[in-house]
């Protein structure tokens, strides 16, 4: 569908149209000129650089960011999705080489901004987050996705966390689960799950943990959700203690071991506080060869980052003080960067009296990708440590 209507201009400034000219995908509306011809609602709007145009960008007027859409003069319409995802598709299968599960599409890193879509063999999951997009576009987009694919089932979860909004549901109905694979690992993926269903950024990630992983060595996976780490851990002959909150996480945690022939005396689930039962386990006395630590974001805005950087020293310094060999910490929160992550590790470390050594500082799989000009795509940090005694 193709919207009809004459868009609103709204003039930049020259930082802005140099920093679109070098591929940035953001626009502040501190930029705008006319501030006071800005959208009352969500809307496409053209933007302008001494009256000649520069790109097409989606206004909400409860953000300061405009996220362009294209620097092109054309039409937001089916064949400007097409191309976009069909592009999404190649670099995914033809570039990166995976198959059939994979993120296809994110957000501004495939200039499609506001949506997110995972594809785990036959089913889809998507995030929307612009009501525009989905009231004008949303059938186009499944459209597409279908005939791209061996799609079945395209799940889209709509509204923000709390909000009463049904999901929608295309193609078949009734089916919401599928087994996909990762490496020698297999995982029961529900698309109705949390977020997408499962965390494809850590991907390779899990599969690096294999490496530092021997046959008998006792693992500690903090924030282990469906199990990701600890049944790559448990596939490398380790016994495994996952801790979470999430009593549901934890259950089809308990069916991933199955699921992968690991023997029930080979792992334990703990469902609670990760904090608290870090520092119970230190009263204790016990030690693990490999600590992991994959906690969800401490914040979500830059003015919560000093609490964020708190809770991630405390969180850290019970890890490094659980870790005999192996120390693995996470951090998926946007507004802690690479450098402020790894001083609180580096601090959480000599506060805990312990020497490590930084075998790689990793971050989220390339199916989630990272334009050079778009550091706000740029999220997840992984850090691997070696632990010396």
């Amino acid at each position: 569908m193709t919207l009809v209507i004459k868009l609103i201009k709204l003039e930049i400034d020259k930082r802005a149209y140099n920093s679109i000219k070098n591929f940035s995908r953001l626009v502040y509306t501190k930029a705008i000129k006319n501030r006071e011809d800005l959208p009352k609602k969500e809307e496409i709007v053209t933007l302008t650089y001494n009256g000649k145009f520069v790109a097409k960008a989606l206004y909400n007027p409860k953000s300061v960011i405009l996220k362009i859409l294209t620097t092109e003069d054309e039409n937001i319409d089916y064949d400007f999705f097409y191309k976009r995802i069909s592009n999404a598709k190649i670099y995914r299968e033809e570039i990166l080489g995976y198959k059939d599960t994979y993120r296809w599409i994110y957000a501004e890193g495939d200039d499609l901004p506001t949506i997110i879509f995972d594809k785990y063999n036959e089913l889809g999951a998507m995030q929307l987050m612009s009501k525009l997009i989905e009231k004008e576009y949303l059938k186009d987009i499944v459209s597409i996705l279908f005939e791209l694919s061996d799609l079945e089932t395209i799940y889209v979860k709509r509204g923000k966390k709390g909000e009463k909004i049904k999901d929608k549901i295309f193609g078949d109905k009734n089916k919401f689960e599928t087994i996909i694979r990762e490496g020698d690992a297999k995982f029961k993926v529900n698309v109705k799950g949390h977020k997408t269903g499962f965390f494809l950024d850590q991907r390779e990630n899990r599969l690096e943990i294999e490496r530092f992983v021997k046959e008998g060595d006792k693992v500690l996976d903090i924030c282990c959700y469906t199990g990701g780490f600890s049944v790559h851990c448990a596939i490398k002959g380790a016994e495994v203690v996952g801790v979470d909150l999430s009593k549901k996480a934890l259950e089809t945690a308990e069916e991933n071991m199955k699921l992968n022939n690991i023997p029930k005396d080979k792992y334990e689930f703990i469902e609670g506080n990760a904090f608290e039962v870090m520092k119970e386990m230190i009263e204790d006395g016990e030690k693990f060869d490999v600590v992991i630590l994959d906690p969800p974001a401490f914040t979500q805005t830059e003015e919560d980052v000093k609490n964020a950087l708190r809770a991630y020293a405390s969180l850290n310094y019970l890890g490094i003080k659980l870790a005999k060999r192996i120390f693995v910490t996470c951090s998926c929160s946007h507004h802690v960067d690479k450098e402020m992550f790894k001083k609180t590790v580096i601090s959480s470390a000599f506060r805990a009296k312990k020497e490590l050594i930084m075998i790689d500082y990793r971050g989220q799989a390339p199916d989630h990708p990272i334009s050079i000009a778009n550091k706000n795509l740029e999220y997840l940090k992984c850090i691997f440590f070696y632990v010396k005694n």
